[in-house]
């Protein structure tokens, strides 16, 4: 498990790809495309030095995030297993990718933080992935 201020480091990275990677494999559900996970954060930290400024640019120009710049082309799959994953090297983020949803579609969207119209997305897109990956129970 990292703590927030390890997640700049490369030991996190390939940490959290491998277990992006393990966890599609576990759900019966990884693409050669999971091979490239968040393959441009080492490169981009070593040339912007500052973790907030590559994480910001990676939610929104990559697909596995909510915050991704086309709504309408959010790679709902990866998302759900970028949850999934989050877990098992986060410590800040102990929850299943099931309890995650739950949180944004009613925490977060009861503060504010959460537009209606992504919570519809969601609502739409979420509940039958966790289906399909044996995740909704």
């Amino acid at each position: 498990m990292f703590k927030p201020k390890d997640k700049s480091t490369f030991k996190y990275w390939f940490a959290h790809w491998a277990a992006y990677n393990m966890t599609a494999l576990n759900l019966g559900y990884w693409k050669f495309k999971y091979l490239f996970h968040d393959i441009e954060k080492p490169f981009l930290l070593v040339l912007l030095g500052d973790y907030e400024k590559v994480r910001q640019f990676h939610r929104k120009h990559n697909k596995h995030h909510l915050t991704y710049k086309n709504k309408d082309k959010i790679d709902w799959e990866g998302l759900v297993i970028d949850w999934e994953c989050s877990r098992f090297t986060k410590e800040d983020s102990p929850k299943t990718a099931k309890e995650l949803y739950e949180y944004w579609i009613t925490v977060r969207y009861r503060e504010g933080r959460c537009s209606s119209e992504m919570a519809t997305l969601m609502m739409y897109h979420i509940p039958p992935i966790l289906q399909k990956f044996g995740l909704k129970k």
